[in-house]
């Protein structure tokens, strides 16, 4: 008997979340320069300014299978570069060291320090580092803190010493720095509360006592020592350090006194280990007067001979604060800015802001504040009230912006005929927006122009071959040909030489300085300007197709004869002796490039109308003899052979609309083929470069590049579907690309093959709550500070209308109802006034509009509907654990049925299909339930076996359903055949015994994954043409990802021994098992983890070697498989 499923899925991230969880920077690559090193919860990103354009590149990305918790760098002195220091749920100290030249982080160091799992007394919560990298010291939320001493051996490589333990029972640590004391031994400071005079006490305690605690590692008799502490406000929260300057002895060139800047509500303090207290109250605006100010990031920024601290507030403003020698605080208004987790100062002169939500930004100083500030230099601090006035950026400039996507409320995906978008609610009050994602490489358009007809291929070519750029753009018509110069104006060229009143098949500069244009009747030598030579075919005879390189033309003829042709060394186009006929009409002909070191182009690539491809030898000892051919699954239209990652690759466009490339050896052999349907129209290749990269275009349906940069990467390009297009290359814009279509002309250039999913955004009003999909139109639900409802046009991306609420009334979901009764659609409002995040709400009722948002009336209710679907024609809300069928009425809607369901606390999600429903409960799970008709009740009949907090659901199929829950999880619930035939029958249900305190029957649970973020939201559709059906999911934290379904019992049996292979010879950075990560509140059943088996293309080659023996198959083979999948679902 066999246990496994039919059903398992591949989980993939097509876009990975956005929260970080912190940044820092330092000499991570041993340069002089600095990169910024940023991390969310499971990746790792390395960034670093470019110079020329101030722009912020992506130089490494790497995935960790774990939870990171936080990162921090650290230098030894004496050494070249920093290194990162790492704690995550591993349980592992982890220190990794970077390695820009080979595109990889190196774990120097996994010292485990706990049990992993994210707990409150593993020391992983927070790293402090000495700022002489001699220590640091892993601190956790209660009682454990652990020191490790770091230094060097002989050769010059990093060493850990066995840690070291500062523990203090019943103590939680709120914040914990490293703090400057030079070469002197290593302290550190920390915000800390003591509860053990509490923790027996039954009633609230509010009043905790905070303390700053000082702690020193003696070097000498190497311990750790509670050095002093001292009370702070109630209210700390934020510490950072305070320079020591030379009169302590410091490097850093920045007089200080050393010690730790405190923040709490409404003031900032300074505190050292010598009993000074200064403090200064932070400045509010008007409106803030009446609220508590907390700083929530900030910075120590040290220069030669001074420094300053830039302290940003849960506002976004931020405040530039200075400690003069005079020991008093100065505190200045400097600029506001989205409120950040980590702020960054570059000392190029950069400040990089690490949202905590949306945009990432990066700004340039222009100045380092204002000349208004604020003192204080009392001892006993009291409240002062300083205002200041909120002003556009003075002092910083944005340069670049790294765009983001977090929080996803909600998302909805569709599908036309060309692509699929996925329209995202993103963004919280002032960031709020509607994010629309295509999958495709975006553009930045140069030049669009009006052509004089319907243009069939365009070409650019240099008149000889030491020409740095183009020269002539050509453009071919029907019957003529288009001849425009390149240069600072574009202007039509009359004297060329060309043949402008044929159909041109090619432009190729062939020899040192001559043009060769081939059309129908013949071939044309051109040297400057004139022609010096024309080979005619024979009477009644016509060209057909063309190949050439700069040395090399072969050409087809309509007799099915072959004709090749080289330059020889007089610079003339000789045609060799004898031709070649072929069996049938040739459709297509490749010339590759000529490899380093030959003179000519080994190979010529035939296709012909047999669904043949023969590839044939250009030696001069046996010119146009077979060395091997190849059928194919449709007729080979357009060829091209180039090199692409090292190897040469024959790429094929078919009249099916399929795209394949495959590799060719020195010997002519073919080997690993890949195959994507690209559209149902022929599809037609050309070249571009990128960097001095081949990247191949094809031309369809839509128009795609592909490229293969150290992966092949088939990609969608965001432009009107071309008819032709080719590289561009002038003195103003290189590695460009011009096309045609229809009647125009467009050069445009794509600046990043790796980002292949465009992104732009509409501002909202408010906080996105609900998307509501009704044809064209999406419905908007803003639900922040204010509510409002938005009519989204999704052909014009226009807001064709929207209403506003009043200011107590909140939006707790939509819904588009199609009224059976009435024939008509409406949009139904869930509103609750004074509503609070606990529950409390003042009164509850539904808004019913129009499709144009007009009032048509109003529904009071007697508790909250968190969902409202359609149903069978009429309105279905889930309020408490009540399901109600509404009708439309005149003056309200009118109550058909209530069906209370024990079985559930509080309905969050409802989805319907025929006569069935699902909910999903805020803590029971799913379950389904069938409508009697006769008794107009809902009666359950089968739920789930454990207790999932439900975020999302979505019907799959009559019997499945996808849904998400509040710790991360993803899973897929099946109602088995057998109960669903028995569900049907709702007086058979009535009669049996309930199971467990629950429905009658149990869901089997097909599929479970741990993906680290709460999905808000599922979508079932198509996300490329051709391409299998899939489902999307949207994470809070900004994860776009999707599941696609394994469709034969081959593929789900070599995935799941490829994934278990990898997982033994592959090891996480942080240690971490991928196995434990994936299972990480239940074991992961019936999904392979897609992000982790895409990490086999970066492995070295030794190690892929292992995993594909340990497989069976060999590494194209395995290589191939990953691809397929992607290609196939994407």
């Amino acid at each position: 008997m066999s246990f496994e499923s039919d059903i398992c899925l591949y989980n993939l991230t097509l876009r990975q979340r956005d929260s970080s969880i912190g940044s820092c920077a330092g000499n991570f690559s041993g340069k002089k320069s600095q990169e910024i090193i940023t991390a969310t919860s499971n990746r790792i990103t390395v960034l670093k300014p470019d110079t020329s354009t101030g722009k912020l590149v992506s130089l490494l990305s790497k995935q960790v299978f774990a939870i990171i918790r936080s990162i921090s760098n650290f230098k030894i002195a004496g050494s070249g570069k920093d290194y990162l220091a790492v704690t995550s749920d591993a349980g592992n100290f982890t220190v990794l060291e970077l390695d820009l030249p080979n595109n990889r982080f190196i774990t120097l160091f996994n010292e485990p320090y706990h049990k992993s799992g994210i707990r409150r007394l593993s020391p992983g919560n927070e790293i402090a580092v000495d700022p002489n990298g001699r220590a640091v010291l892993l601190s956790a939320v209660e009682r454990n803190k652990l020191v490790y001493v770091m230094n060097r051996d002989s050769d010059n490589q990093l060493t850990i010493a066995s840690p070291l333990e500062a523990n203090r029972s019943k103590v939680l640590a709120i914040k914990t720095i490293g703090l400057e004391v030079n070469y002197e031994n290593p302290q550190f400071a920390s915000i800390e509360v003591d509860y053990g005079d509490y923790e027996d006490q039954n009633e609230d305690v509010n009043d905790f006592t905070h303390s700053l605690t000082f702690y020193e590692l003696d070097l000498g008799l190497n311990t750790v020592v509670r050095k002093h502490s001292e009370t702070i406000p109630q209210t700390s929260n934020f510490l950072l350090p305070v320079p020591c300057g030379p009169d302590s002895g410091s490097t850093s060139g920045s007089p200080g006194p050393g010690g730790a800047i405190v923040c709490a509500a409404n003031i900032v303090l300074y505190r050292n280990l010598y009993g000074d207290k200064i403090s200064v109250s932070i400045p509010k605006t008007d409106k803030q007067q009446d609220e508590d100010v907390y700083v929530v990031a900030g910075v120590t920024h040290q220069m030669k001979g001074g420094f300053f601290f830039l302290l940003q507030t849960n506002f976004g403003d931020i405040f530039k604060v200075e400690l003069p020698p005079d020991r008093t605080l100065v505190i200045s208004y400097f600029d506001t800015i989205p409120v950040c987790t980590s702020i960054i100062v570059l000392k190029s002169g950069f400040l990089y802001a690490d949202t905590e939500y949306g945009d990432k930004y990066f700004y340039q100083f222009e100045k380092l504040g204002r000349d208004e500030t604020f003192a204080s230099s009392t001892e006993n601090y009291s409240p002062e009230a300083l205002t200041f006035t909120r002003s556009d950026l003075e002092n910083i400039t944005p340069i670049d912006v790294i765009p983001a996507i977090n929080p996803i409320f909600d998302s909805v995906l569709s599908t036309d005929d060309t692509s699929a978008k996925i329209y995202a609610a993103s963004g919280i009050n002032d960031t709020a927006s509607l994010k629309l994602l295509q999958y495709g490489l975006p553009i930045t358009e140069v030049v669009e122009s009006d052509l004089p007809g319907p243009a069939h291929r365009v070409w650019t070519t240099r008149l000889t071959r030491a020409d740095e750029h183009d020269k002539y753009l050509v453009i071919s018509f029907i019957d003529t040909t288009l001849v425009l110069s390149i240069g600072e104006n574009v202007e039509e060229v009359s004297d060329s030489g060309l043949a402008t009143n044929e159909e041109t098949l090619q432009i190729q500069q062939i020899g040192r300085e001559s043009l060769a244009q081939i059309h129908g009747n013949g071939i044309r030598i051109i040297k400057d300007s004139e022609v010096v030579n024309e080979w005619l075919p024979p009477a009644g005879i016509k060209i057909t197709v063309s190949a050439s390189t700069n040395r090399q033309l072969a050409i087809s003829l309509s007799n099915n004869e072959l004709v090749y042709f080289e330059v020889d060394e007089n610079d003339r186009l000789v045609e060799w002796n004898e031709r070649k006929e072929m069996p049938s009409r040739i459709t297509s002909l490749a010339l590759g490039e000529i490899p380093e070191g030959l003179i000519r182009s080994p190979f010529l690539v035939v296709g012909d109308q047999d669904k043949i491809m023969r590839v044939l030898s250009t030696d001069p000892s046996n010119v146009l003899e077979l060395v091997v051919m190849q059928s194919l699954s449709g007729v080979p239209v357009s060829t091209l052979v180039c090199f692409m990652n090292g190897e040469l690759c024959v790429n094929l466009g078919l009249d099916n609309g399929v795209f394949a490339r495959t590799k060719l050896d020195a010997s002519g052999q073919l080997y690993e083929t890949r195959t994507k349907y690209l559209g149902s129209k022929p599809v037609l290749l050309s070249k571009c470069m990128k960097n001095g990269e081949n990247v191949v275009l094809a031309f369809s349906n839509k128009t795609w590049a592909i490229s293969d940069f150290n992966n092949l990467k088939i990609s969608s390009v965001l432009v009107p579907p071309l008819n032709s297009g080719t590289m561009f290359n002038s003195d103003d814009c290189t590695d460009g690309v011009v096309g045609v279509y229809k009647r125009k002309l467009v050069i445009f250039t794509i600046d990043d093959y790796a980002n292949d999913i465009s992104l732009n955004s509409l501002e909202l009003k408010s906080t996105p709550k609900r998307l509501t999909q009704h044809g064209d139109h999406l419905f908007i639900s803003d639900s922040g500070k204010t509510s409002h409802i938005e009519k989204f046009n999704t052909d014009t991306n226009d807001m064709d209308a929207q209403i506003d609420l009043a200011e107590n009334q909140k939006i707790i979901t939509t819904a588009v109802v199609n009224f059976e009764s009435k024939g008509e659609s409406y949009v139904l409002c869930s509103v609750a006034t004074n509503y609070q995040s606990s529950g409390v709400f003042s009164e509850s009722f539904i808004y019913t509009y129009t499709m144009d948002l007009e009032l048509v009336h109003k529904t009071t209710l007697s508790g909250i509907a968190y969902s409202i679907v359609a149903f069978q024609g009429k309105a279905l809300l889930g309020i408490k654990n009540n399901l109600r069928l509404y009708d439309m009425g005149l003056k309200q809607l009118l109550c058909k049925t209530t069906s209370f369901l024990d079985t559930v606390s509080n309905i969050v999600r409802i989805d319907a299909q025929g006569n069935r429903v699902v909910v999903g409960d805020l803590r029971e799970s799913v379950t389904f339930l069938t409508f009697n008709a006769k008794l107009n009740e809902f009666i359950p009949f089968v739920d789930d076996t454990l207790p999932r907090h439900i975020t999302s659901m979505k019907m799959v199929d009559y019997n499945t359903v996808v849904g998400g829950d509040k710790f991360g999880n993803i899973f897929l619930l099946r109602c088995s055949d057998e109960v669903s035939r028995t569900g049907e029958d709702s007086t058979l249900v009535r009669t049996k015994d309930k199971l467990y305190n629950g429905a009658p029957f149990k869901l089997d649970n097909v599929c479970h994954i741990f993906i680290e973020d709460i999905a808000t939201s599922f979508n079932k559709g198509l996300l490329s043409q051709g391409g299998r059906e899939v489902i999307t999911y949207a994470g809070l934290q900004g994860t776009l990802g999707v599941l696609v379904p394994f469709l034969t019992r081959s593929d789900i049996k070599f995935f799941k021994a490829l994934e278990k292979a990898m997982r033994s010879y592959v090891p996480d950075l942080t240690g971490r098992m991928n196995l434990q990560y994936r299972g990480y509140y239940q074991p992961v059943k019936n999904v392979v983890d897609g992000d982790f088996v895409e990490t086999f293309n970066d492995l070295d080659e030794d190690l892929k070697k292992k995993i594909s023996d340990e497989v069976g198959k060999s590494v194209g083979d395995i290589m191939g498989k990953i691809f397929d999948v992607r290609a196939l679902s994407i």
